[in-house]
């Protein structure tokens, strides 16, 4: 499947539900309500790791050895085709096939009849002009690979433009150029550059898109092999790291993401980490450099994989804004999965459909199962803080079962709730833990009858 059909059918996930239409004579407008802070059917202890921790039958067990891992990762990428080993890409490229893949980026935005903030319509004001920005006249019949690393955490985008594009001048909510956000360090194959020569149309291990060129250091794959294999590294365990540029920590440079790795000089006993982070020098080529990061922060090598700790990570997330994509420094509910599996050494897709992919299947449902049937394969079946819940659109990380009730934690944009004279959309725009019951008594279904697949993520 070829880049630009990848991003054109890549759902990254999100609980979007339903347009509310005000008015016969107005342009359909998305309404949302305020969610409660608390989830209905949630109860406050139930917002704690420990909640479900206590309630687990076998919380420290080992899923998987670094082994067992080693191999289930080799097996995502040839079972999805949705991750990619950089390095391992061929060093060149057939030009057809990327100017193929561009074409068919345009051709999907052109054809979602999306607007700018103002309201104007995209097809008109907007993407001629990035139609000229990518330069498919300009990819020679067979393209020479550049290897790169991202030195900053950086947007991804469908087109080389940071200018967002929505449904409606009402819906503005999500930005559908946004393609994915790449972390400090991402390896990164180099196709193309735009015709001003301010953003890189990049493979990266999850995903194909554009870059800012600021963002990204040229390497060789030498320099990049040579970077990334570190007897001694560290894995991002909070949601967020702060990374400084003096032991001292007091000159702030930026911040990591959850599962983010790096190489370390790790010693015992010490409250401070050094780090090596990639660097771009004035001609754009890539140097490293030496940066910091609190102990507390991190962890030194991978976490044992074990529902305990899936389960702490998944909450260290909890209240975490949403963020489409990646927008804002944030995750999405495909993100949120893969940030917490990543602190565990276990990579995973981007998106929720691949990502229902991954892994041993428990159960799967079609639309006229009953909920009953779909809450008694739960609770028989699933395992809290290893299983995933998807419905087309969205995924979801199990907890357990309360009084005969799924719940999981999910990062979640909006849910509909029965109202009058029209049902509302409630949006919670966050980590949250729910019921699978949210979402009953309307049109789409409650999460549970909505439920499409549950998979253990552990060999098949």
């Amino acid at each position: 499947m070829s880049g630009a059909r990848r991003i054109a059918r890549g759902a990254l996930g999100i609980a979007f539900l339903a347009l509310v239409v005000l008015g016969s004579c107005r342009a359909p407008m998305t309404v949302y309500y305020n969610a409660p802070s608390l989830a209905p059917g949630t109860r406050p202890e139930m917002n704690t790791a420990g909640f479900w921790i206590g309630r687990h039958p076998d919380p420290d067990a080992v899923i998987m050895t670094d082994a067992d891992i080693l191999w289930f990762n080799e097996h995502v990428r040839v079972k999805t085709g949705a991750v990619y080993d950089v390095l391992r890409l061929s060093p060149e490229r057939d030009g057809l096939s990327l100017k193929d893949s561009l074409r068919r980026i345009l051709d999907y935005v052109s054809s979602k009849g999306y607007v700018t903030r103002d309201g104007q319509k995209a097809s008109a004001v907007f993407l001629p002009a990035l139609k000229a920005a990518v330069g498919m006249d300009r990819v020679p019949a067979r393209v020479e690979v550049r290897w790169g690393l991202a030195v900053n955490n950086c947007d991804q985008r469908l087109l080389p433009s940071s200018q967002p594009l929505y449904r409606s001048p009402t819906d503005t909510n999500i930005d559908r150029l946004q393609n994915n956000t790449l972390d400090i360090a991402t390896p990164v194959a180099v196709l193309h550059q735009s015709t001003d020569g301010e953003w890189l149309y990049v493979i990266s291990p999850f995903s194909d898109g554009w870059v800012e060129a600021r963002n990204v250091a040229l390497c060789t794959r030498d320099e990049i092999v040579g970077f990334q294999v570190s007897p001694s590294f560290i894995v991002v365990t909070d949601a967020k790291a702060d990374l400084f540029g003096d032991p001292a920590l007091r000159r702030h440079s930026s911040y990591l993401h959850m599962g983010v790795r790096l190489p370390a000089f790790v010693e015992p006993e010490t409250d401070v980490i050094q780090v090596r982070v990639p660097s771009r020098t004035g001609d754009g080529r890539c140097a490293f450099e030496a940066a910091y990061v609190g102990g507390s922060q991190v962890s030194r090598g991978y976490l044992a994989y074990t529902p305990r700790h899936a389960i702490q990570q998944a909450f260290k997330l909890l209240n975490a804004p949403y963020g489409w994509g990646g927008l804002y420094g944030e995750q999405d509910c495909s993100r949120f999965i893969q940030e917490v599996f990543s602190t565990m050494g276990i990579v995973m897709p981007r998106n929720s459909t691949q990502q229902a992919r991954v892994g041993r299947e428990v159960a799967s449902f079609g639309k006229k199962t009953a909920a009953t049937e779909r809450s008694l394969a739960l609770s028989g079946q699933a395992t809290g803080g290893i299983t995933l819940l998807q419905f087309p659109g969205h995924i979801m990380l199990f907890l357990g079962m309360v009084d005969g009730t799924p719940y999981a934690i999910h990062d979640i944009f909006a849910y509909t709730e029965p109202a009058e004279p029209a049902e509302r959309l409630m949006a919670i725009n966050r980590v949250a833990v729910t019921s699978l019951a949210l979402g009953s008594g309307t049109k789409k279904g409650s999460l549970l009858e909505r439920l499409a697949m549950v998979r253990s993520v552990s060999p098949e």
